[in-house]
């Protein structure tokens, strides 16, 4: 037939040809039912993968509704263990993150709120060590410096105070001259100074009260110019100078008394111009100088004078002259002023016998001179049968005493 087949007429060719088409078309359409019905095992094993996935997509979805509903990092890694690959995996790790974070966070809050109540070195330097990255590090580290100071500063002031010594706070102030205890410190050493100076005040007082004598208070006036005494040591000083010059005056009166001459008492008035007893003083004195003018023996002196000097022209030569005579003159009056002056230490047989008047130029000068003499020869034999002095007389026996009486 194939031999023939290019032989054949071109009408039996084209049914020959339409009859292996149709062939063709039947044999492939019936290989293809066959190839597109599976086999029931297959379609077994079809069903089988179905059921599995829904298991395993109901189970993701269970497990991951339950990690939700716990919200924690242990429901959520769990969720990741069981199903690594599941539909929300991405999303589990995320919330891992999120609430790890949260729980840094936390921590770190809680652990600075514990520091900040604590308030301590100790405290802030150990959250630092515990959260070294955490948020509030930089304000722990300024915490712990602030507060090394402040321990140092209150520790340095607590020594100051308990040695309370001026050296002891003025050395804290140049420790910690911005501390917290400064101002403080400088009113302990204003109150210690004022302290100080009030104590040296006072034992300056007392020692010059123990002297009492003006000099003690001068001394204390002098070194404490506005203490608490300077007051009361010009009153005792004005007190002290009254009491001498009081002391002065009486001893100073006695004494003129004692003397009973005119010149103690014009010399007490000459010292003591306002002294207690000077009107009787001047009394005195008038009293004896006219008494005493009157006791001295009257000479003219201007004719010794002139005498005199021409008797030393007549001797020794020359000329005589005014000056001469006036220093004859004043060395006459000062003599007769001696002789009433001292008058009451003469012995009256002393005055009679160089006090005369009937000799060739009587002359004071010469009276006082031999006045003198005489008082002085009597002076000196007295001192050599009793001795210089002071004498005092001999005891008398009670016995005695009582009989006169």
């Amino acid at each position: 037939m194939s031999g023939n087949w290019r032989q054949q007429p071109e009408h039996a060719r084209r049914i020959a040809f339409s009859k292996l088409t149709i062939v063709a078309v039947i044999a492939a359409a019936a290989l293809a039912s066959a190839c597109s019905q599976p086999s029931d095992t297959q379609q077994a094993q079809q069903q089988q993968q179905g059921a599995d996935e829904q298991a395993r997509k109901d189970a993701d979805e269970k497990a991951w509704a339950d990690a939700e509903k716990t919200g924690t990092v242990a429901a959520y890694t769990a969720y990741l263990q069981n199903f690594g690959s599941g539909t929300h995996a991405s999303e589990a790790s995320q919330r891992i993150v999120a609430l790890n974070e949260a729980a840094r966070k936390a921590a770190d809050e809680k652990a600075w709120a514990d520091a900040e109540k604590a308030g301590t070195a100790a405290a802030y330097t150990a959250y630092i060590q515990n959260f070294g990255g955490g948020v509030h590090v930089a304000e722990a580290r300024q915490r712990v410096g602030e507060l090394g100071r402040k321990e140092a500063d209150d520790k340095a002031w607590a020594d100051a105070v308990r040695a309370g010594t001026p050296a002891a706070i003025t050395a804290y102030t140049q420790n910690f001259s911005s501390g917290a205890h400064v101002a403080e410190a400088r009113q302990r050493l204003a109150a210690l100074d004022e302290q100080a100076r009030k104590d040296a005040d006072d034992k300056a007082w007392a020692d010059a009260e123990k002297a009492g004598t003006a000099a003690a208070f001068n001394g204390y006036i002098q070194k404490f110019g506005s203490g608490a005494h300077v007051a009361e040591a010009r009153q005792r000083i004005t007190a002290l100078d009254e009491q001498a010059n009081k002391e002065a005056d009486e001893k100073a009166w006695a004494d003129a008394e004692k003397a009973g001459t005119a010149a103690a008492f014009t010399g007490y008035v000459q010292k003591f111009g306002s002294g207690a007893h000077v009107a009787e003083a001047r009394k005195r004195a008038a009293t004896l100088e006219t008494q005493g003018r009157k006791e001295v023996p009257f000479i003219d002196i201007q004719k010794t004078c002139k005498a005199a000097a021409g008797a030393m022209v007549r001797l020794m030569g020359g000329t005589t002259n005014e000056q001469d005579i006036n220093a004859c003159l004043d060395s006459e009056q000062k003599a007769r002023d001696q002789i009433v002056k001292d008058r009451a230490t003469y012995a009256a047989a002393d005055k009679a016998q160089c006090m005369r008047t009937d000799v060739y130029l009587p002359s004071y000068v010469e009276w006082l001179t031999c006045l003198e003499m005489e008082r002085d020869v009597r002076k000196m034999e007295q001192e050599e049968r009793f001795g210089a002095g002071p004498w005092t007389l001999p005891r008398i026996r009670p016995a005695i005493n009582s009989a006169g009486r």
